[in-house]
């Protein structure tokens, strides 16, 4: 994807969320923590883009009144895309980044809420450490267990392990999946280095994100973000910190019907195809 042309008084941080017909409970989450860790990281503009792939006019109207509600937030401004067609998640982030420009960009899904440190602590660490392409967080789920976002590389048995065996196989073979969930590896400090970064909260160095030409648009749903991670990886390091914390309500594609079922096994074909074949393990 081409950068924006106009390059002058860049600002630190810019921000994407992609929906579909998301609840407007969690958009109204999202939007409430997002204020107040740009308010804790004393940014004076930060402009968060909506891209809304509903196709429902109905809730495109919810969305823009929702969004207007925040409009005396001092330092976040809200703007709503409603593109003709819905081209993919990773489409709808690309879209997004044609409308603004910043050193930083901020990937996030609807159904994230940041710690109110998250964005402080993330701009100081992608500042003070110029190789970090890609920052991800550790996410927690709603009841405070860990969610284990940061994957090592996948084999098919181990995604379709994930998605969609039985939980007592899912026991019987808890040591494959704590190794793709990388459990078994030990933080030796706040930060780590990691293959593969969740999208449903990724901080990217913007220049890098260009550089790779953003999101395969290739992709519609799932494994565009282990996609980008291996392209970003080529420009610098990809890295996890312990300390900056999301909640993530998101997850299990197995039981969001037989089209998310289809979509992840198009992604996963796909992802295989280009970075390599793994089995089993």
């Amino acid at each position: 994807m081409s950068a924006p042309s106009i390059r002058h008084a860049v600002p630190d941080l810019a921000v994407s969320v992609v929906l579909f017909h998301s609840p407007m409970e969690q958009l109204r989450a999202l939007i409430e923590s997002l204020i107040k860790a740009v308010n804790e990281a004393a940014l004076q503009s930060v402009e968060l883009i909506c891209v809304d792939h509903s196709g429902d006019g109905e809730y495109a109207k919810r969305c823009r009144a929702l969004c207007a509600a925040y409009s005396d937030a001092a330092a976040l401004h809200i703007r709503m895309l409603v593109p003709d067609a819905n081209a993919g998640y990773g489409a709808g982030h690309n879209r997004a980044m044609t409308e603004v420009d910043s050193r930083y960009h901020l990937i996030l899904n609807p159904d994230v809420e940041l710690a109110t440190d998250a964005v402080a602590l993330a701009l100081s660490v992608l500042a003070a450490r110029e190789n970090i392409v890609l920052l991800a967080p550790t996410g927690f789920s709603p009841s405070g267990k860990p969610e284990f976002l940061a994957k090592a590389y996948p084999s098919v048995w181990v995604l379709g392990l994930r998605a969609f065996a039985p939980r007592w196989l899912q026991r019987r073979c808890s040591r494959s999946l704590a190794r793709y969930e990388m459990r078994d590896q030990s933080h030796d400090g706040p930060i780590r280095p990691i293959p593969l970064a969740s999208g449903c909260c990724m901080w990217v160095r913007r220049a890098a994100f260009d550089q790779v030409a953003g999101f395969d648009q290739a992709y519609f749903l799932y494994f565009e973000d282990y996609d980008l991670s291996l392209k970003m990886a080529e420009q610098g390091a990809i890295m996890e910190h312990q300390d900056i914390h999301i909640i993530h309500h998101g997850g299990d594609a197995s039981r969001k019907g037989l089209r998310h079922v289809l979509w992840f096994i198009m992604g996963a074909a796909r992802f295989f195809r280009r970075w390599g074949w793994r089995w089993f393990g």
